[in-house]
């Protein structure tokens, strides 16, 4: 499962991306988008670059907290890094459409995506004016457009590539041993119960989704995958009402990112950042899930 997880993030997305943003550099366009997005970005308190690695994010986080290097200011990178831990990736975006869009309809699942913005916004504002310093202005030299060159576009992916492959795998390699043999010993009903207070009395959802939000972890569509074997049915629908699929579907797309976001932002922030960014992404799952569960209890 990890060796599989890893080459499920590096070639459909990582790879992808990486080369991607390489051209961008290398073309001279990066400082474009930057420009153009620049006020914007800075009435939420931060820069105009800021807002690639946040589009980055709705492919994969990984590389969202990795092109975060492009900003100057390590202010900037922190909230960066920990705006773009929000951002529902394409592993996320399963769970939307599996979940929301199949079972709710499809203007549920964009409902999702607005909230995610509109939270987003707000909480990049909100840091930006908590977190010492400002954002620096914009003074950049805008080169001229060029065609970039296939060694160097191959070169730069490769030496951010290679990041991943000697940190984050191992871990995710690591962390899919310890869950297969949590499974192997069948201690999903102890995991359950410890986590009975947050999933049954907080959100109201089966006791069995405790432990598919802990192989959400090691990547986000297995809480897909895993709510269907722990609920013995595909069609979900018929074991857990509307309210239960939001709530649940809310939960996964703002709590802990996965374990190779983890790994990256430990790489670029330190353990220290990591911790109260993934406290505050199960704080902010929390309440978020619960309060659309009483909304949707109220008003649908």
């Amino acid at each position: 499962m990890g060796l599989a997880g890893g080459v499920a993030i590096v070639l459909p997305y990582l790879l992808p991306f990486l080369f991607g943003l390489a051209i961008l550099e290398d073309t001279g366009y990066l400082p474009r988008i930057a420009y153009i997005l620049d006020n914007f970005m800075h009435r939420i308190g931060l820069h105009g670059k800021s807002v690639l690695p946040l589009i980055l994010g709705y492919g994969c986080s990984v590389p969202a907290v990795m092109a975060t290097r492009i900003l100057e200011s390590k202010r900037d990178r922190r909230i960066t890094a920990a705006l773009a831990s929000f951002i529902p990736c394409s592993a996320r975006t399963v769970v939307i459409f599996s979940l929301v869009a199949a079972y709710m309809g499809p203007l549920w699942a964009l409902g999702v995506y607005l909230l995610n913005i509109v939270f987003v916004v707000t909480l990049g504002t909100v840091l930006g004016r908590k977190m010492k310093g400002s954002s620096p202005g914009l003074i950049m030299e805008i080169p001229d457009l060029s065609v970039p060159h296939g060694k160097t576009l191959v070169a730069k992916t490769w030496l951010t590539l290679r990041e991943f492959i000697t940190i984050a795998w191992p871990l995710l390699i690591a962390s899919s041993v310890v869950l297969g043999l949590l499974e192997w010993a069948q201690a999903h009903d102890d995991i359950n119960a410890v986590l009975s207070p947050l999933t049954v009395w907080i959100l109201g959802l089966p006791a069995a989704a405790g432990m598919t939000l802990v192989f959400g972890i090691l990547r986000k569509e297995l809480t897909m995958v895993m709510l269907v074997q722990a609920l013995g049915t595909t069609h979900v629908d018929t074991v857990m009402t509307a309210a239960q699929l939001l709530t649940f579907t809310l939960f996964v797309v703002f709590y802990v990112p996965c374990v190779a976001t983890v790994a990256v932002l430990a790489r670029e922030l330190g353990w220290r950042d990591t911790a109260w960014i993934a406290g505050l992404t199960i704080v902010s799952a929390t309440a978020i899930a619960l309060v659309g569960r009483i909304a949707f209890s109220i008003f649908a």
